[in-house]
């Protein structure tokens, strides 16, 4: 499954020229989820002015100019009303004895004045979504909101609202609610319905609407914005209530400079492809061309070509940047594609990042028969910023699969990512990414190695110091 912050921060994170993204991260945008007591009848489907000229017409007033004048409006409107009804067969327009015409009602409408008039307003309950931090309803359900637990259990950082008052009648007038109803009814064809007021609001659940939020510093790191993607778009309605409410210093997070990744070799650091080279790469191939070869609608031939080229470009580098949300990208293939060894030490390992979805892509690559996994934690830091659940669940799956070893490394030592023939080495929590233990986060950048004489050094050194680990926890 596509993590939806990999892809904002990918799609967004050259949004702002002179500046580096800096953190990626689930948010939770505060929902109520309204329970209202409404008066609504079925939306009339004819325009005001048809449906005046079929009442009339049953009134016995049969003259395009007498309709006018009872009206109170100009003949040709009349008329156009006239040819739309003519065109539905509702009307007929025949001759009158006087050397005119008139307008005489079908069976067709008979039956339609005989619905209009049988619409009538009935109370009934209708469910809508309020954005608290917008202040206004919302075209969402309840399929796409989450409660407060599970935005916890997610990592999800809590957005605050633009008032702490619950909602009011006068918050969700019918006017709005109706541009809302109507687009729903439109998109799922159900029979359209007209609110036509709000009486009382009997239930409003707080919930909350999954988003992305992300944040960049400038080069000189004297400055932060942000931008919030709600429903995989940039929403500036949202960013703008942000601001209103106090911005990044209400959600406590801090940007503190990089730790940095651990040294390369001298060799690997030569020959290093910089950020900005493979970001420009990145983005010339993230529209492929389509599945049968040719490119996709809208893209030129030229255009699918330079997509291909610039993947296989960036494919072919042996020693490159990493930007900051490519590693839960990588952490995801690692565990999607590793066939031979797959070896990640991190610091801290959280809740938010080792869930079921986690749990259950490691024990799927642990059943590949070939392969051989190890996962250390601590490397110096302190235990009380991970959490045991978490602990827990891999220490059970390296009871079932012997050929895996979970251990805690003492020692201090660097972040890293293996598998196969691939080295990640950067200095990014690679286990606590989503829930740091506090709210400071480091625009993070680290580098990918294709050769495997380093990496199988690499390997060979964190195997070794995770066995030794492992053999002393057994005794």
């Amino acid at each position: 499954m596509a993590d939806t912050t990999v892809i904002a921060a990918r799609r967004y994170s050259d949004q702002h020229p002179g500046y580096r993204l800096a953190y990626a991260g689930e948010a939770a945008v505060p929902v109520s989820l309204l329970t209202l007591d409404v008066l609504a009848q079925q939306r009339k489907r004819l325009p005001l002015v048809d449906e005046f000229v079929l009442r009339l017409a049953d009134y016995g007033i049969h003259k395009i100019s007498n309709m006018a004048a009872v009206l109170g409006i100009d003949a040709p409107t009349v008329s156009d009303a006239v040819v739309h009804q003519l065109s539905a067969e509702t009307i007929e327009y025949r001759p009158d004895s006087l050397g005119g015409h008139k307008v005489l009602l079908t069976y067709g409408g008979q039956r339609a004045v005989e619905e209009l008039s049988t619409i009538t307003p009935q109370r009934t309950e209708y469910q809508s979504a309020f954005d608290r931090l917008l202040w206004k309803p919302t075209p969402h359900s309840r399929s796409d909101l989450v409660t407060r637990a599970d935005a916890d259990a997610l990592g999800m950082l809590i957005l605050p609202p633009a008032r702490t008052a619950e909602v009011a009648t006068s918050d969700v007038t019918p006017r709005r609610l109706n541009l809302l109803l109507r687009q729903a009814q439109q998109d799922n064809g159900h029979p359209e319905i007209e609110l036509l007021s709000v009486e009382a609001i009997t239930r409003q659940p707080r919930l909350y609407l999954p988003a992305v939020l992300l944040v960049f510093i400038s080069d000189t790191a004297d400055d932060q914005r942000f931008n919030l993607v709600v429903d995989d778009t940039l929403s500036e309605p949202h960013d703008s209530a942000l601001h209103q409410v106090g911005g990044l210093e209400r959600t406590k997070i801090e940007i503190a400079p990089a730790v940095g990744e651990p040294d390369l070799p001298a060799p690997l650091r030569h020959r290093r492809t910089p950020y900005d080279v493979v970001r420009d790469l990145q983005r010339r191939a993230d529209t492929p061309p389509s599945d049968d070869g040719t490119p996709s609608t809208g893209l030129s031939d030229t255009e699918g070509h330079e997509s291909v080229t610039a993947r296989a470009e960036l494919d072919a580098l042996t020693v490159r940047s990493v930007p900051l949300f490519e590693h839960r990208d990588l952490l995801m293939t690692a565990l999607e594609t590793a066939c031979i060894r797959f070896l990640l030490a991190a610091p801290f390992v959280r809740d938010a990042v080792v869930t079921g979805d986690f749990i259950a892509k490691l024990e799927t690559m642990l059943r590949r028969s070939a392969l051989t996994a190890h996962i250390a934690y601590g490397l110096g830091s302190d235990l009380i910023h991970s959490d045991n659940s978490a602990l827990g669940r891999l220490r059970t799956l390296a009871r079932r699969y012997p050929r895996l070893t979970v251990a805690h490394v003492a020692d201090q030592d660097a972040n890293i990512l293996i598998f196969d023939d691939i080295w990640v080495n950067s200095g990014f929590d690679w286990l606590s990414f989503r829930d740091q233990p506090t709210h400071t986060y480091r625009p993070e950048e680290g580098t990918l190695v294709r050769d495997k004489a380093h990496v199988d050094e690499q390997y060979d050194h964190y195997v070794d110091l995770i066995t030794r680990a492992d053999t002393a926890a057994r005794r």
